[in-house]
C-alpha cells in the first residue's frame, strides 16, 4: 500500500545479484532482489521509488526524459528499465557496460584531468554505449517482428529524427528514430510494425491500419500515449 492509499501490485524475482532494483515490463512491476535480501527490504525500496514506478507503468511518450548530458549519477530509463551512470576507477580502460540498474564507465585518468574533463569523457562514453545498445534493441526488434509479419525491409537505418519516429521509403528502406529506445518497449514494437506495414501499404488507408492491428492490437492506445494524449 502506498502512502496515498493506492495499492501497487508487483512480482518478486530473486537471483544472484548484488543490488535491489526495479524493472517494468509490459506494465508489470518486477522487484529484483538478491538472494540475501529480505522481502521487507525490497518493499521499503519499492516505496522509495514509488513515484518513479507510478510514472513509468503507463508512461506517455511526451513525459519520457532524455538527459541533455550523461554524467556520474545521471538516472535515465532505457527500454523500460532504469539505469544510473556510474564511474568505476580502473587501472586501464574497459568499454562501458550495462549491469543491473547501472551503466558503468571506466575512469582511469583521475590524476591528470579535472572534473570538467571527467564529465565530458563520461558523457561521450555513455553515448557510445547507448548507440550500441540502441542498434541491438532495434535489430532484435526487426528480427522478431519480420519473422512475425513476413515483411522484410531492404535496409534499416537508425538515426536521430525530429519530425517522425520512423520512415519507410518507396524503395523498401526503413529509418527508425534512435530516441524511441528511451520509451517503453511496446513503443519500439509499434513503430517497427508501423513501418513494416508500409512495405505493403504506402499510405494510412483502412487496409494499412487493419494490417497494423493484426500484429499490434493495442496500436491505438500506444499511438495516443506517444502523442501525449
Amino acid at each position: 500500500m502506498l502512502p496515498d492509499g493506492r495499492s501497487l501490485e508487483y512480482t518478486v524475482d530473486r537471483g544472484q545479484r548484488k543490488n535491489i532494483y526495479i524493472t517494468i515490463k509490459g506494465g508489470r512491476v518486477i522487484l529484483k532482489l538478491p538472494m540475501w535480501a529480505a522481502e521487507a527490504q525490497g518493499e521499503r525500496f519499492l516505496l522509495e521509488k514509488a513515484e518513479w514506478v507510478l510514472k513509468n507503468i503507463k508512461p506517455r511518450i511526451s513525459e519520457a526524459v532524455i538527459p541533455d548530458r550523461f554524467v556520474e549519477g545521471t538516472v535515465f530509463t532505457l527500454h523500460g528499465e532504469e539505469y544510473t551512470v556510474c564511474c568505476e576507477y580502473a587501472d586501464r580502460y574497459f568499454p562501458p557496460r550495462f549491469e543491473e540498474g547501472r551503466l558503468v564507465v571506466s575512469w582511469f585518468g583521475r590524476d591528470k584531468t579535472g572534473d570538467a574533463d571527467k564529465e565530458q569523457y563520461t558523457d561521450s562514453q555513455v553515448r557510445l554505449a547507448l548507440k550500441q545498445k540502441t542498434l541491438e534493441l532495434v535489430n532484435e526488434g526487426f528480427q522478431r517482428l519480420t519473422a512475425l509479419t513476413g515483411l522484410c525491409p531492404k535496409k534499416v537505418t537508425v538515426k536521430r529524427m525530429t519530425a517522425s519516429w520512423g520512415r519507410c521509403s518507396s524503395a523498401g528502406n526503413i529509418s527508425i528514430n534512435s530516441n524511441i529506445v528511451f520509451y517503453p518497449p511496446e513503443c519500439l514494437d509499434y513503430v517497427i510494425i508501423h513501418e513494416l506495414c508500409h512495405l505493403r501499404h504506402m499510405d494510412h488507408s483502412a487496409a494499412f491500419w487493419e494490417l497494423v492491428g493484426r500484429y499490434c492490437p493495442d496500436w491505438k492506445s500506444i499511438r495516443h500515449r506517444m502523442k501525449g494524449q
